[in-house]
Order: structure tokens, then sequence, then C-alpha cells
């Protein structure tokens, strides 16, 4: 049975293969259309004529980063995937993932920063009456993320500070016991 649970492992190689597609798919044809993009911008910026119907360039712009940060999010997912269940791969200490842990810490890091790239774009689009409560809606899983790793970290280094401490009083206990019996007998 040991056996069977330890080649289950593989299993995730699927959900890897999807999200290294999905984010080829953002990269590539999000990469491809914004120099489509910024070609039609500057020709029709040269030609002087506007069309009325299209969103500003910076708009279009935003909305790629928008796409290239999900790509990156997905593709941060299947790395950290493949180092938690296959094998190490060589890459920056950046995009290193030995936990579940730093794999939702990145993912949790991205989603801010993909959340506050979407209320860029739409800051150029909507009604400032709309503005405020879309605002809103975007700042509240931000912050509720913020609390989340935030609560996390604390706790993670108050269980790391108690077991360090518990390991030195492991180690010099006699010289404790030693002192505290001095100690007494100075009394």
């Amino acid at each position: 049975m040991p056996r069977i649970i330890g080649w289950s492992r593989y299993l995730v190689i699927f959900p890897i293969i999807g999200l290294l597609l999905a984010a080829a798919a953002l990269f590539v044809f999000g990469g491809l259309g914004m120099i489509g993009a910024l070609i039609e911008g500057t020709l029709h910026a040269l030609q002087g004529t506007p069309d009325p119907h299209e969103l500003p360039i910076e708009v279009e712009i935003v909305e790629y980063v928008h796409r290239f940060l999900i790509g990156t999010v997905l593709f941060i997912t299947a790395v950290g995937f493949y180092q938690l269940f296959i094998g190490e791969i060589k890459f920056p200490n950046w995009l290193r993932i030995d936990s579940t842990e730093e794999l939702e810490t990145n993912l949790i890091g991205v989603t801010v920063v993909v959340l506050a790239v979407q209320f860029m774009g739409v800051v150029f689009t909507l009604d400032p009456a709309e503005l405020m409560n879309y605002g809103i809606g975007i700042a509240f899983p931000i912050a509720a993320l913020s609390l989340f790793v935030g609560l996390r970290a604390w706790s993670t280094s108050k269980t790391k500070r108690s077991e360090r401490e518990i390991e030195f009083l492991d180690e010099h206990k006699e010289e404790y016991v030693e002192a505290r019996r001095q100690s007494l007998e100075n009394q």
C-alpha cells in the first residue's frame, strides 16, 4: 500500500501540465495581442484618428499585464506542485517552494498584485460613482489575505521560537539545574 501511495503523487502531473498550458496560452496570446494593440495604437496616433469605441491604450496595456500576472500565478502553481510532489528544479530562490505554506504565500502575493492591477484598469473605464464600490470590493479581499499572511507568519515565528527554546533547554538543562541548585544554596 505505501508503494501505491508513493506512486500516486505522480498524478499531480496532470494539473501541472494543465497549468503550464494555460500559463503558456496567456503568455503567448497575451504577448501577441499586446504587440498588436501597440501597433494599432501607434498607427491610430500617427494618423490622428482615434476610434471613439476603443479603450485607451493604457487600459489595454493594463489588461494585458493582468493576463500576464494570471499566467504567472498559474506558472508558479505548476512549479510549486512539481517541487512539492515530484522533485527539485533549479530555479531562483524566490521561486523555490518547500511547503504548501510557501506556495500559498507566493500565490497570495501575486493575487494581491493581480487585484490591484485589475482595479487600476477599471479606474479608466468605470463611472466615478461606481469606482468606490469596486475599490471597496477589491480592498476587502486584499485586507483579508494580508491579515491571513500576517497571522500565519506570526504563528509560524512563535512556533519556531518555542521549538528553539525547547532545543536550547534540552541542550543546557544540566547547566540550568546546576545554576538553580547553586542559587538555592546561596540563599
